[in-house]
């Protein structure tokens, strides 16, 4: 039946002064460093020694819930923090990366681009007892010790000779990259001042890097993600509906059973953890009461006993309301990160459906307004974007660090029979984030041939005000994911996780994540046989292809490339293997594993294999300046004739030094994808395809398949650092392109339609793991309603041609370049980076260049 929208035109078009406030608070409350949780983490496991994971993880997860302060802030209805303060990483030394940022990190948290402060007694506590215990015990440690057994890195520490060679690699890598590109990567350089003691920090990292890196085309990260975090069963079994499954299973569980104690084991943890969750909400509904019976009104009073009654139903019971549905979405992800350890790993799903029946039944019943609807929805985008990173400097310069999390809100799409989801839900969510002018969640449209015309049209009109939303088209990914071995009822209820990673619902263990292969590094090692621009921390170069003048053709040296490729992705899936082992010897996710189905019916936490559906990714990165070198290569080298392979090798190792009218030539002269170029789109394709394939051969430790997939966060920038000048004309230091996008500048005078069509011809349908295509609109572009239309047409063709997502930046340069210039007035612009948001004055100078610098559609 067709859905009535809702008719906010009427509502105010701004915020409520208690959002205001609130807003105001995030952006400029003090970044804090909170130890309660490491503390509570590294006493239970020092006491717990000998005694299964799971439960030494429940029971570390129960001790925080009971012993980390609890607090209400001014002007709440949607309660509960994660840490003990209001903007503060979750630090989770047990998991290694965010141990080893810190421990970096340590004595130059006041020297950030945005400081960071920490007690004198955190500070101890830390040096003293927590990185002592965790040295050497952390999940990061073992897999780097699966790592050493499997070859795939040598050890540096303790072995003078392979030191004393990386330093002379480090020296040979400043020659090659230059000063300048070194000094960011160690954090040495920010905004112009320097500050040498991070060199101390930079080469704390050397065993670090290897521990990410087999080598620099390879990045193998800690974490187990991305994936949907089924907070929806939250909202309508609460906590002890939870329970109560796991402790049925757990009376029917035969001794007999294979791996009997492990899953006696799990079951036990699961309700350890959901009683954690229960107590982590009682004590902050007493503090509500408590605070109430002190109020200074009786307005305060009235807030403060809804938020206790509240809290004494959900998220314990089944939701009532949809204000207790709120709360209880929100309240299950925060638990989820607590135990997890990472803010930016779990996402919250489809809320425009779980949440859409309790928001129906109170506004029929009269006891829930239009306008507190767009209250609340606007608070939960502020306590998805509450969170903060502490990133190494080595990642600052690409990276933001205020709200840089994947807590995906999906809305729209397709119900699980196939009819149109959308509902009167759907268009109110796309009003709070029109309010809000975009906060820092990953709000994603899905699309489909029978989404109505005004909510596709509302999507595009929505970037008048707001910019970080994407858009993904069911029609290309629901039929990959069939592909990928899902029901078509699952297919059609997908959810995007992450940044734009593609996961079934409530069901499926996706690691979508963290797992990547650097396309220009691997045809670096195509054109040098192998060499790596520079082995250092333990890395080791690759195999040998063939000498650069000893390729007769360019289907030689295509296929040489191809045997790098194949060569580098077999050593990340041995890397993933490594990291895979560690996390089922070593840290299980209770808490998260009973959410997710299939893991309490076979008693077995996700990270042994217990989700109904199961998989990793292989993801590639600068796919453009991989192709656009090989077009260059082609064309010069194979065609015209003009250079020799060894020579242009030359010319890219010298940063193309005394040969600019060459480097003029390779960029402007050779073909390009981006303009719509049929041979440059089907190299582009070819590659996509060869390393889909590559990736589709192996299965994952817990029998799942790899999947393929394209985007890079804001590692296209760092990328540029490490990857000397390239044969598309790209200098070094430069960033290599990101996602699927064209390089920057590349179809300036071709247009919007060619860029897309070009992205649309690379069969995206192969990468099921998620693509991201990033397109800067001027905002003259979607200025008049005439112009919304022209983008809402145009989005549906270039889903017609078979492009799986878009995300558009709709801003100016002139905006961008004021917001570097004088970043305290514009703390809350927010752009898309390269699949994630982020408020643009937070993130690193390299990265905002970056954005600067590519293509803007639709200017006058």
């Amino acid at each position: 039946m067709p859905v009535t929208v809702p008719e906010t035109s009427e509502l105010v078009t701004v915020d409520s002064p208690r959002i205001e406030r609130l807003k105001e608070r995030l952006l400029t409350a003090p970044y804090e460093i909170c130890l309660e949780r490491a503390k509570q983490f590294t006493r239970v496991y020092k006491e717990t020694e000998g005694m299964d994971p799971a439960l030494r993880n429940a029971l570390a997860l129960k001790a925080t819930c009971e012993n980390q302060p609890v607090h209400i802030y001014a002007d709440e209805w949607i309660v509960g923090n994660k840490t003990d303060r209001y903007i503060s990483p979750v630090i989770a030394p047990e998991r290694g990366d965010s141990l080893r940022s810190l421990q970096i990190e340590m004595d130059i948290l006041s020297e950030k681009g945005r400081p960071f402060t920490i007690s004198d007694e955190d500070r101890r506590s830390f040096k003293e007892d927590i990185l002592p215990y965790w040295d050497g015990r952390c999940l990061r440690d073992h897999k780097a010790a699966n790592w050493l057994s499997s070859g795939i890195i040598e050890r540096v520490r303790g072995n003078p000779f392979r030191t004393l060679r990386q330093v002379y690699n480090m020296v040979r890598f400043a020659r090659a990259a230059g000063g300048e590109n070194l000094r960011k990567m160690a954090g040495i350089k920010e905004g112009g001042k320097s500050h040498p003691g991070r060199a101390i920090g930079a080469w704390r990292t050397r065993d670090e890097l290897s521990k990410n890196n087999p080598n620099m085309a390879v990045y193998c990260y800690d974490v187990q993600g991305h994936l949907h975090l089924p907070v929806e069963k939250v909202v309508a079994e609460g906590f002890l509906g939870v329970k109560e499954r796991a402790e049925r299973r757990l009376a029917g569980l035969d001794p007999a059973e294979e791996d009997y104690e492990d899953k006696k084991a799990f079951l036990e943890a699961v309700s350890i953890s959901m009683d954690a969750a229960c107590t982590y909400a009682r004590r902050l509904r007493e503090l509500a009461e408590s605070a109430a019976r002190e109020a200074p009104d009786l307005e305060e009073e009235e807030r403060l006993m809804t938020i206790a009654e509240t809290l004494s139903h959900a998220p314990a019971r089944p939701a009532r309301s949809f204000r207790e549905a709120v709360q209880a979405t929100w309240f299950a992800l925060m638990i989820g990160e607590m135990q997890y350890g990472m803010h930016d790993v779990l996402g919250i799903g489809r809320s425009d459906q779980y949440l859409y029946p309790l928001f129906k039944q109170d506004l029929d019943a009269g006891g829930l307004t239009l306008e507190e609807a767009l209250d609340l929805l606007e608070e939960l985008n502020l306590k998805l974007t509450a969170n903060v990173s502490l990133i190494p400097e080595i990642g600052w310069e690409a990276n933001g660090t205020l709200g840089v999390s994947q807590h995906c809100i999906i809305i729209g799409g397709q119900n699980p029979d196939g009819t149109d989801a959308t509902n009167e839900l759907t268009y109110l969510m796309l009003d709070a984030y029109r309010r809000m002018s975009g906060a820092i969640n990953q709000l994603s449209l899905r699309v489909h041939g029978g989404s109505p015309p005004e909510y596709l049209n509302k999507g595009v009109e929505v970037f008048r005000t707001a910019s970080g939303h994407a858009f993904f088209n069911d029609e290309v990914i629901i039929p990959a994911l069939v592909s990928d071995g899902m029901a078509i009822e699952d297919a059609r209820d997908y959810n995007i996780v992450g940044c734009i990673e593609t996961s079934p619902g409530g069901n499926c263990f996706p690691c979508p994540g963290g797992h990547e292969v650097v396309l220009p590094l691997v045809l670096y090692m195509t054109m040098t046989n192998g060499r790596l621009p520079v082995p250092i921390f333990g890395q080791k170069k690759s195999i040998q292809t063939g000498q650069p003048d000893g390729f007769e053709s360019f289907a030689d040296f295509l296929a040489a490339f191809e045997e790098q490729l194949a060569h580098n992705v077999r050593v990340l899936v041995t890397a993933i293997e490594g990291k895979d082992l560690a996390y089922i010897d070593f840290l299980p996710a209770p808490y998260v594993s009973a959410l997710i189905d299939g893991c309490i019916e076979s008693a077995t936490d996700a990270t042994r294999g217990g989700a109904l559906y199961d998989y990793s990714s292989i993801i590639g990165r600068g796919l453009a300046t991989c192709v656009d070198s090989l077009l260059a290569i082609k064309e010069f080298v194979y065609h015209r004739r003009e250079i020799s392979m060894s020579e242009l090798v030359e010319a890219c190792l010298s940063d193309f030094k005394g040969r600019e009218d060459l480097r003029q030539r390779l960029s402007n002269l050779a073909p390009k994808y981006g303009t719509d170029d049929p041979d440059a789109d089907a190299l582009a394709s070819h590659v996509v395809r060869a390393f889909a394939g590559e990736a589709a051969k192996y299965a994952n430790v817990r029998g799942g398949r790899f999947r393929a997939g394209m985007y890079s966060y804001g590692n296209h920038v760092i990328d540029g650092f490490y990857i000397g000048a390239t044969p598309d004309g790209r200098r070094r230091g430069e960033p290599i392109s990101n996602g699927v996008s064209p390089s920057n500048r590349v179809g300036d005078g071709r247009g919007l339609t060619a860029f897309m069509k070009s992205a649309a011809a690379i069969g995206q349908g192969t990468l099921s793991g998620g693509i991201s295509l990033n397109v800067k609109l001027h905002p003259s572009y979607v200025s008049t309603d005439e112009g919304v239309e022209k983008m809402a047409a145009l989005l549906s063709t270039y889903f017609s041609l078979g492009g799986m997502h878009v995300q558009p930046n709709v801003i100016s340069n002139e905006t961008l370049r004021a917001a570097q210039q004088d970043p305290s007035e514009y703390r809350g612009l927010v752009v898309k980076v390269a699949g994630y948001s982020a408020y643009f004055t937070d993130l690193g100078r390299s990265i905002q260049d970056d954005i600067i610098d590519r293509n803007t559609f639709g200017v006058s």
